[in-house]
């Protein structure tokens, strides 16, 4: 029998907290990274040790203790009883104790939900401690987190039965062994489809002692350092640019030809910076390579976008300016050859399909400027989704037209775009 018939969830609380890692050599330990923000979903049957392992994980400082979240802990807040005992009363009062039961339930799991919703708005990390056997379950939190524009990932806890029903008769409040049994079948139907849910990644893990689950950094932000100089559409006009370059104070130092500046300050680019002028290649080489180097940024934009699909062999129509890219590939191919030109186009294409949508300059890990090529929502700000992609690139567009790419009626520009933007919208 499902706890709550609106999400079929419990999780597994009432052991001692131990440290797991006593005694073991933690060098040797597979790593697992985490997502820096989004949903972590843990999932297996009551009793397979995820509460413990959100224990361990608080202990070692690899996440805090309101990162974490789980089903009984929304019971007793919205309920007051972390679990009622209905399996030893007479029938009349068993069915009462258990509708109520489930009621409360049910009205925990919608603000353990509305919680999480909150917390993805807010870029933040959050791991979800119920059983979550149940696909219709999982479903919610990923659409949850779809919508949030954040990561979510599985992590499955195979236990074998026996453990399970030796770790439950150990529990100050025991689930039973006929529902763990029914778990443990439900769980194992949940082993052969999980990996078709729609998780950004699923980890199944027999043995999470033995493996070091590591925080990822969002890698959206940067810290800005002594300083950065922002350089807008460039559209393949080499030499205004290396005027502007050496005005701002960088000079070429090395043999490889690339601009320093002497405070250390680096370059942003907002993109577009070839089609339309007479040197998109070496203007877009330029980036490359100074980017590669650690001296430069560049972010997503429209023309950038073109070129890396034209570059990965799709079928793109190139157009205002974009066309002026292939033809100095090919004269760069009639001149020093195919094997340069095919260079310079592996290099070029990773380099653009590869550019962040935007990025967030910090100070002392404070805010301090958000780089877009097009425009950006303040809820995006420090994500990453094919949605906000798109926007960065384009602005505010309301459809698209026959092939797909953004209609001129519902691209919004110039004090169209500041007003709404100001306001909020």
């Amino acid at each position: 029998m499902r706890d709550n018939p609106g999400s079929g969830e419990e999780n597994d609380t009432g052991r001692t907290p131990h440290d797991p890692m006593a005694g073991r050599d933690t060098k040797r330990r597979r790593k697992i990274h985490l997502p820096h923000a989004g949903i972590v979903v843990l999932v297996g049957p009551s009793n397979s040790g995820k509460s413990t392992l959100l224990d361990r994980l608080v202990a070692e400082g690899v996440i805090k203790r309101t990162e974490a979240v789980s089903s009984d802990q929304f019971r007793m807040l919205v309920g007051d009883d972390e679990y009622v005992d209905w399996k030893n009363r007479p029938l009349s009062e068993a069915d009462v104790i258990y509708a109520e039961y489930q009621q409360v339930s049910a009205k925990a799991f919608e603000a353990m939900e509305a919680m999480l919703a909150k917390r993805c708005r807010l870029n933040k990390l959050t791991w979800v401690d119920a059983t979550h056997l149940y696909t219709e379950d999982r479903q919610r939190l990923i659409h949850l987190a779809r919508k949030a524009h954040v990561p979510v990932i599985a992590i499955v806890l195979d236990v074998p039965e026996k453990e399970l029903l030796e770790r439950d008769a150990r529990r100050d409040y025991p689930r039973g062994r006929q529902r763990v049994k029914q778990q443990v079948q439900q769980f194992k139907r949940t082993l052969r489809s999980i990996r078709e849910d729609g998780f950004d990644a699923n980890y199944v893990l027999k043995q999470p002692d033995e493996l070091e689950f590591v925080r990822t950094a969002n890698p959206l932000i940067v810290d800005m350092g002594v300083g950065i100089d922002i350089i807008g559409d460039i559209h393949g006009c080499y030499d205004e640019m290396i005027e502007l370059i050496i005005r701002l104070g960088y000079v070429i130092e090395g043999e490889n030809g690339l601009y320093r500046h002497p405070e250390g300050r680096k370059l942003v680019s907002v993109g577009d910076v070839s089609s339309r002028g007479p040197a998109s290649l070496p203007c877009l080489m330029f980036w490359q390579q100074h980017c590669a180097a650690g001296l430069a940024y560049m972010v997503d934009s429209n023309h950038g976008w073109k070129i890396a699909r034209y570059l990965d062999g799709r079928d793109v129509t190139l157009s205002h300016g974009d066309e002026f890219v292939e033809q100095e590939l090919n004269e760069l191919e009639r001149e020093h050859g195919t094997e340069t030109a095919q260079r310079v186009r592996t290099d070029l294409r990773g380099f653009l399909l590869n550019a962040p949508s935007h990025l967030v300059f910090s100070r002392n890990g404070v805010r301090q400027v958000v780089v877009a090529h097009a425009g950006l929502r303040d809820h995006f700000i420090g994500k990453q989704s094919k949605r906000i992609q798109d926007y960065c690139r384009y602005g505010d567009v309301d459809g698209t037209d026959e092939h797909g790419r953004p209609g001129s009626e519902g691209l919004v520009r110039g004090s169209q775009f500041r007003r709404m933007y100001r306001l909020g919208t």
